[in-house]
């Protein structure tokens, strides 16, 4: 009997190692597909990946794929999954917010944009064009609530106001995170000013 114990915990750990291996090269496979725009090939090897363990950068490289491919609502399940598994990156959030206005769920992503920035001013290096690229995002859903405030009572469960209040701290947040940037920046370009070096 103890010789049969062996040979199964034997044949599971060579199991084991080999998927493992299959799952390192399809995973390195999917990347290489992705890199080169081959996204439905990609996505067959990230699939192989997905399946067989949980993985979040596969499931974030076959959410972009499936993005790439106008393949939205899949895009936003995976990035749901990659967001739980590391809620505090606030890429992932622009990614589905992107995801979500494809599919006219102009609330999503306001609540995404919302969550990106959150997370994006606890960023170190704080890039001026991306939170031109959000304001303009945030600009642009506003307009489509908008649009639609006299013929929606409810957007997804929210109301106007809601929406409107979402809206206007995104905008305050970014504000913030300008003025702190520029805080930061200033003491610099007075040193150099007076000729001192850094």
């Amino acid at each position: 009997m103890k010789w049969f114990v062996t040979l199964k915990t034997t044949f599971k750990d060579k199991f084991f190692k080999s998927n493992l291996k299959k799952n390192f090269v399809d995973l390195e496979k999917g990347k290489q597909l992705y890199s080169t725009s081959h996204f439905q090939e990609a996505i067959i090897h990230l699939d192989n990946v997905v399946n067989y363990e949980f993985d979040s950068k596969a499931y974030e490289l076959r959410a972009s794929c499936f993005q790439k491919l106008e393949h939205h609502y899949k895009a936003i399940e995976d990035f749901d999954k990659v967001i739980e598994f590391n809620p505090l990156e606030f890429s992932y959030y622009y990614h589905r917010a992107v995801s979500k206005k494809a599919v006219f769920d102009f609330t999503g992503q306001i609540q995404d944009l919302h969550n990106c920035i959150h997370y994006y001013k606890k960023n170190k290096n704080i890039e001026v064009g991306l939170l031109k690229t959000f304001e303009t995002d945030l600009i642009n859903a506003g307009n489509h609530i908008e649009k639609l405030k006299y013929n929606i009572s409810s957007f997804h469960h929210n109301s106007y106001l809601e929406i409107k209040a979402l809206l206007n701290d995104c905008f305050y947040q970014i504000k913030k995170i300008r003025l702190k940037r520029n805080k930061i920046r200033t003491p610099f370009r007075q040193i150099k000013k007076k000729g001192y070096q850094l």
